[in-house]
């Protein structure tokens, strides 16, 4: 049991690092603005965001998707007048996102379908 709770995290660390290496041309190609830049709450409630929707994929609530999906568009919509991010890179920006977190959930799921040890 320990050991999967390992690998989960351990994969989950692993997506974590290759939006560390993604994120920053998507702001760069997407949003336009500097290929770096120091960590702050944003980065923070990314990584969240990527934590919920994997805990909740690897549990079978494939619905956190749709959550997720409600919960950004609200909040977009709260902030569309104070937020100067373009919607393209919004959009990419959660897509991206996304995928992290699914593709991270997926790399389990197959992992331990076939018995891989790391």
């Amino acid at each position: 049991m320990l050991d999967h709770l390992l690998y989960s995290c351990g994969i989950f660390i692993a997506g974590e690092v290759i939006a560390l290496l993604i994120f920053p041309l998507v702001r760069k190609y997407v949003g336009g603005a500097a290929l770096l830049k120091v960590p702050d709450i944003e980065t923070f409630k990314g990584v969240l965001e990527r934590l919920v929707i994997y805990v909740g994929l690897l549990s079978g609530y494939e619905i956190i998707l749709v959550m997720f999906g409600a919960l950004k568009l609200g909040t977009r919509l709260h902030d569309e007048g104070k937020n100067p991010v373009s919607n393209n890179y919004f959009l990419v920006g959660n897509l991206t996102s996304v995928l992290i977190a699914i593709t991270a959930a997926v790399a389990l799921f197959y992992f331990a379908k076939n018995n891989y040890s790391f």
